[in-house]
């Protein structure tokens, strides 16, 4: 700009891509020689006068008024693989295997598939870990090779 600044001076300076508010300190022979608010000293080329509207003399902005959503009801959730298979063993008699828990799950309406290939094989493990992690507390027993029992 073709203003001439002094020392002590505010101005405009763009650093970066932003433009921040600076102190002139010195006319230096390539440029100015600024202290931006947080006391950094730096070299600029150009200086503005007006930096469009700082931000001490910007008019405060009307808050925005957000849409409030209407609430959203989420369906109804299905019990996960692990709990309905420990309400099918509560309302068994005897211990049952994997596959008849699963296959009892689906015919009573407990549970509905998700689309996983191995619902077997991830009931079994994560029985097993609630018996592991649990111990006295699990809501399963191990009854005989591949059979569980609810503890009821």
């Amino acid at each position: 700009m073709s203003k001439e600044y002094r020392a002590g001076d505010r101005a405009f300076a763009k650093v970066g891509r932003n433009l921040v508010e600076v102190r002139v300190k010195a006319k230096a022979e390539n440029g100015w020689t600024v202290e931006t608010r947080n006391g950094k000293t730096l070299t600029v080329k150009s200086l503005e006068s007006q930096g469009g509207e700082s931000a001490a003399t910007a008019a405060p902005k009307a808050a925005k008024s957000r849409a409030t959503k209407p609430a959203v009801t989420s369906p109804e959730k299905g019990l996960s693989l692990l709990n309905a298979a420990a309400a099918v063993l509560e309302q068994s008699d005897e211990p049952l295997a994997v596959r008849a828990m699963i296959e009892k799950a689906k015919e009573s309406g407990l549970w509905t598939p998700k689309g996983g290939k191995t619902p077997e094989q991830t009931l079994y493990s994560a029985i097993i870990r609630e018996i592991k992690d649990k111990g006295d507390a699990s809501r399963f027993r191990k009854a005989g090779r591949g059979l569980f029992a609810s503890v009821r």
